[in-house]
């Protein structure tokens, strides 16, 4: 038998409540599975309202959530929480990060001058998830210093995650990661 090992477990995707492939299916699919073994199982994925409209039924935030989705409403960063309509209705986290976007050659500096990422020249179709997963990491780190004695994983899907995994890594987040690809 599986024993959860983490307190809280993210799964970070650009497929959560946009099907854009085949990780939107793989989500869908042990979603279901994951809640079984872990209470506090949450999904993470951009806000696109249309999608949004169809997929997600907003509710309010848990106190802890809210607390950390106050900061970073501060920052530009607009969190919605709700049940992702699907198979097992996990608990769904969609970040607007539209007014956030203006950071994006902060960010794109930051990954050069820590971990050598060549984004100087990146189209859009790579700033956005770039910024969005940027935006996942400071939520992460956010929920995370909130909780200092609990233990959290963060799981992130493909490459347009993979900013919110190198932002947690920079500021030495104790926020354990699985990356796939």
């Amino acid at each position: 038998m599986i024993q959860a090992k983490a307190d809280y477990l993210f799964e970070v995707s650009w497929e959560v409540c946009n099907k854009a492939g085949g990780i939107n299916t793989v989500i869908k699919t042990k979603a279901p599975y994951i809640q079984h073994y872990y209470k506090n199982y949450f999904v993470v994925g951009p806000y696109f309202k249309d999608n949004a409209d169809v997929e997600l039924q907003e509710i309010e935030p848990p106190d802890i959530l809210r607390a950390a989705f106050d900061q970073l409403k501060g920052l530009g960063i607009i969190c919605h929480y709700g049940i992702w309509q699907i198979r097992g209705e996990p608990p769904a986290i969609l970040i607007d990060f539209k007014s956030f976007f203006l950071n994006r050659d902060d960010i794109k500096t930051k990954l050069w001058d820590h971990f050598q990422v060549d984004s100087l020249f990146g189209a859009y179709d790579f700033d956005e998830p770039v910024v969005w997963s940027w935006c996942v990491g400071i939520l992460l780190e956010k929920i995370s210093s909130l909780l200092p004695d609990r233990k959290f994983v963060g799981h992130f899907h493909e490459w347009l995650s993979g900013a919110a995994f190198l932002y947690l890594k920079m500021q030495g987040s104790h926020v354990k990661s699985v990356f796939t690809t």
